[in-house]
């Protein structure tokens, strides 16, 4: 069964002066289902409305019409760049989100070792969040989210930049248990760890590939998502 299952998914967002109103299409009856355990990497260029998809889909943006709906497993949303307050060290923005939740702080605590030594992160523990440069202050991020245990994870660019923290990065998104969505505005950054991608545009999903697929079923699509799709390969 789908963890996430997306039907004609719309939303608007309207700009301009009262005089000339004007209204720009962000998504435009999006249909996607997200199974279990899948690392789904949704691709396309600025403006193609993967942010306003995942926004939707985390309920933090309302929706105009169309239906989302998921199994209810606890989700976690990491924006393109997370931000803590600047003096706290890593340690201790580790043990913020451990212990928001009483019965399950003293278990999450336990997991900070791991999870910082499989990211790189335990050198950094002491350093505050301030020193931090975005590729660290990212890898940050991602470790927060799977101390707080969280079954499904939106990743809304935050896989971009990584840098040499990438294959650990990669690695840990692999053989963890989670189901994944992540953003990402070129394929390359998917590609490496991804089990499908949906190529987006103009709010609208225009392709869905696999690392599974053959070559012969991407004969009859455009060039470029072809060209995305063999990314894959």
């Amino acid at each position: 069964m789908p963890v996430l299952v997306i039907r004609s998914l719309r939303k608007s967002f309207h700009f301009g002066s009262g005089q000339s109103p004007r209204r720009i299409e962000a998504l435009a009856g999006v249909d996607l289902d997200v199974d279990e355990g899948e690392i789904v990497g949704i691709v396309g260029g600025k403006g193609a409305g993967k942010t306003a998809l995942l926004l939707c889909v985390a309920g933090l943006l309302r929706r105009d019409g169309g239906s989302i709906k998921w199994n209810g497993e606890r989700l976690s949303f990491m924006p393109a760049v997370p931000t803590y307050y600047p003096f706290l060290t890593v340690r201790e923005v580790f043990d913020y989100y451990c212990l928001r939740e009483r019965d399950a702080s003293a278990r999450r605590a336990r997991l900070i070792p791991d999870v910082a030594r499989r990211l790189g992160l335990t050198s950094y523990l002491t350093a505050t969040v301030s020193s931090l440069d975005i590729e660290i202050l990212k890898r940050v991020a991602i470790a927060q989210t799977f101390l707080d245990e969280a079954r499904v994870i939106l990743f809304d660019g935050s896989l971009d930049s990584l840098g040499n923290g990438a294959s650990l990065v990669h690695r840990l998104l692999r053989e963890s248990n989670a189901t994944i969505i992540a953003t990402a505005r070129q394929a390359g950054v998917m590609a490496p760890v991804a089990t499908r991608i949906v190529v987006m545009d103009a709010g609208r999903l225009t392709g869905s590939f696999s690392a599974i697929q053959s070559d012969s079923a991407f004969e009859s699509v455009p060039p470029l998502i072809r060209q995305i799709a063999e990314r894959l390969h």
